[in-house]
């Protein structure tokens, strides 16, 4: 079979029907092209940190161990037998939660090269309890896996076409009283037209999302689903330092041209994707100007749900 050629011109994500038909495309193309990127320029974590009043904002380490203590806590602590990390990225919070307690941790992702990354964490062997396994979000309803009673979506969900649809399969994979803990990027529940076309609108093109939800719509697509709401937290206001790093690390990546020039050299060669790969690369700096933006004026919301299986 002759190999694959690039892909010409932009990625499928001119509109939002766009970036929900291709959705898996999208997210193949702008991981392989990407995931270098952040993990030179964001670190480990892909989701936020959630700072408490008094926290240094610059003591990231701090932050992200209380956040996951609290995720942790959310989701049953020690005593939770399987827990399934969704969208998990390259691991680094399933195996926090291998590290913590002697479940089943199963990592999921669509993502060869951020899978590729998180079986980094299988090298300890410490961790018997840990596995990741190549699964799209979107199919849960074909996962070989046993039930689980517990599952975390940390800043992943948004890219989902269809989540209530997601929510629906999350709910067979998951026993009676399972707990789920979602948190995600929303959108505020009202917003002008104005602040969607030089917002909001070309903060989803640029990350390849169909739509922001809002906190009432997960309410909704929780319940839907077959899933009691517990507790529904706006933590906005508690992630703010999150966009700054976001904006200094795009500075910081433009201040280092040579650097970033190899990443991006990278991406074409990694990626089978060619300028479609590079292109994701690039629009990560216009992201991060819009998140700020959008996260300073209210705009862009941080919204964590936790609920458990009827």
């Amino acid at each position: 079979m002759a190999p694959r050629k690039p892909v010409a011109g932009p990625p499928a994500v001119a509109t939002a029907r766009d970036r929900r038909d291709h959705y898996r495309e999208n997210m193949r193309a702008g991981f392989d092209a990407l995931v270098e990127l952040y993990y030179t320029y964001w670190g480990e974590y892909f989701h936020l940190a959630v700072f408490e009043p008094g926290d240094d904002p610059v003591d990231l380490d701090a932050a992200y161990e209380r956040t996951h203590e609290r995720y942790f806590e959310a989701i049953g602590g020690p005593g939770v037998r399987r827990i399934l990390d969704l969208a998990c990225g390259g691991g680094a919070l399933s195996a926090w939660l291998a590290d913590r307690t002697t479940a089943d941790v199963v990592g999921l992702d669509q993502s060869k090269s951020q899978l590729a990354h998180a079986r980094r964490w299988l090298a300890d062997e410490r961790r018997p309890n840990l596995r990741f396994v190549q699964h799209d979000v979107m199919g849960l309803d074909d996962l070989a896996e046993a039930p689980f009673d517990a599952a975390v979506c940390l800043d992943a969900a948004c890219y989902l076409p269809d989540r209530r649809e997601a929510l629906r399969g999350l709910a067979g994979r998951m026993r009676p009283g399972g707990r789920v803990l979602l948190v995600d990027w929303c959108r505020a529940e009202r917003t002008t037209k104005m602040q969607r076309e030089l917002i909001l609108d070309p903060l989803c093109r640029y990350w390849a999302i169909a739509d922001l939800e809002t906190a009432e719509g997960y309410r909704r697509s929780f319940d839907a689903a077959g899933f009691r709401i517990r507790q529904l937290d706006d933590l906005s206001e508690r992630v703010m330092p999150n966009w700054e790093r976001g904006y200094q690390a795009a500075l910081r990546a433009l201040a280092e041209p040579v650097k970033l020039g190899q990443l991006l050299r990278l991406a074409a060669v990694t990626a089978t994707h060619g300028s479609v790969a590079v292109q994701a690369a690039k629009d990560q700096f216009q992201v991060a100007l819009l998140a700020k933006a959008a996260g300073e004026s209210g705009l862009l919301r941080y919204v964590s749900v936790l609920a458990e299986k009827i």
